[in-house]
């Protein structure tokens, strides 16, 4: 299709699908691969100006544009036009020195940073990222925060220098990185302090993702495929939908992790309890609620028994100990036979 030169008209609910396209191309700025997406789904203007990150997620486009696109949607709904903070270098970089910046910059793992290079996060579209548009990608909390600081310093600071790439897949980057110790790892720094020891109580405490897992993991295909549905509408305030891509043909490894990480520990579990209530497992809710009580329980009851022994004399230990052996003993009966004898 040929590029036109004139601009859409203002009122977006009266754009055609043209309209939209050449919007996205002159405006956004996108690859036209991703424009014609919009026309081969009939979008329109009035249904571009509904649209959410999710809708735009759903017609195959990369997270990175997509983000990009869903900030300029919202300028325009503003009616003002999108001005970047950030200098020109950052804007141009393509999304292999994107991941460079993430790697040898804010040392980002070659994994997380990974996530974002097969997202087609170049610069243009990390320039309009938020902290929770990290977390989306599989980034923790920790990490997320540490790379909008360093973004932010870019509006400032000179362009940093990066260093090419060495020719090298990523996968055998990590393999390198495995085999380190861990004070040698990208990111990490030598410490003098010793990690403070595991409390008993945080050591019983099941990992979130492996106790929704559990869960889900009794669930028969149609029911994951239920929950699965109403968790990419499911709303929480503070965080965004969980993506209807980031979901298919993921089974209950994936999804338990996924939810872990878009909405953190705690409230992965409220989560997944409040889907599973929707879809009418709320016996399944009631096992994951207790699971944490039992195993707390039955640990106690076995401190305890412990602790009373140690607390009892040696010799009171000894004779419960042996009464113990005695029950787990096998049990004797002795039979008394009374035969006539024949006298002659």
């Amino acid at each position: 299709m040929s590029e036109s030169t004139a601009e859409p008209p203002p009122e977006m609910e009266t754009w055609t699908m043209e309209d939209v396209q050449q919007w996205l191309m002159t405006v956004v700025k996108v690859h036209q691969t991703c424009a014609d997406k919009f026309i081969e789904k009939e979008v329109s203007g009035e249904a571009l100006a509904a649209f959410k990150r999710k809708d735009i997620l759903d017609l195959g486009i990369k997270y990175g544009p997509a983000v990009k696109i869903t900030s300029y949607l919202k300028k325009h709904k503003e009616g003002s036009q999108h001005e970047s903070q950030f200098p020109a270098h950052v804007e141009n970089w393509t999304k292999e020195e994107v991941n460079q910046w993430l790697r040898q910059q804010v040392k980002v793992d070659a994994k997380k940073a990974k996530n974002l290079l097969e997202e087609d996060v170049s610069g243009d579209c990390l320039v309009c990222f938020k902290k929770q548009d990290f977390m989306d990608l599989q980034l923790k909390r920790g990490s997320s925060v540490k790379i909008m600081k360093e973004l932010n310093r870019l509006k400032n600071n000179p362009e940093p220098t990066l260093n090419p790439a060495r020719q090298i897949s990523t996968d055998q980057e990590e393999s390198q990185e495995e085999n380190l110790p861990p004070e040698k790892l990208p990111g990490k720094k030598e410490t003098t302090e010793e990690k403070q020891p595991t409390t008993p109580q945080e050591a019983n405490t099941p990992n979130p993702v492996v106790k929704i897992k559990k869960t889900l993991d009794r669930l028969g295909s149609r029911q994951l495929k239920s929950f699965k549905f109403q968790l990419e509408n499911y709303e929480m305030e503070g965080f965004d939908t969980i993506a209807q891509s980031k979901l298919e043909h993921k089974d209950a490894t994936d999804v338990a992790t996924l939810v872990t990480n878009h909405y953190g520990s705690k409230e992965a579990l409220i989560v997944t309890k409040d889907v599973l209530k929707k879809i009418n497992q709320r016996n399944l809710v009631s096992q994951l609620e207790n699971n944490k009580e039992e195993r707390h329980s039955d640990t106690t009851s076995a401190e305890s028994e412990e602790d009373t022994e140690e607390s009892e004399s040696p010799s009171k230990t000894k004779e419960k100990r042996k009464k113990k052996k005695k029950k787990k003993g096998c049990c004797h009966v002795r039979l008394d036979l009374h035969l006539p004898i024949c006298i002659d």
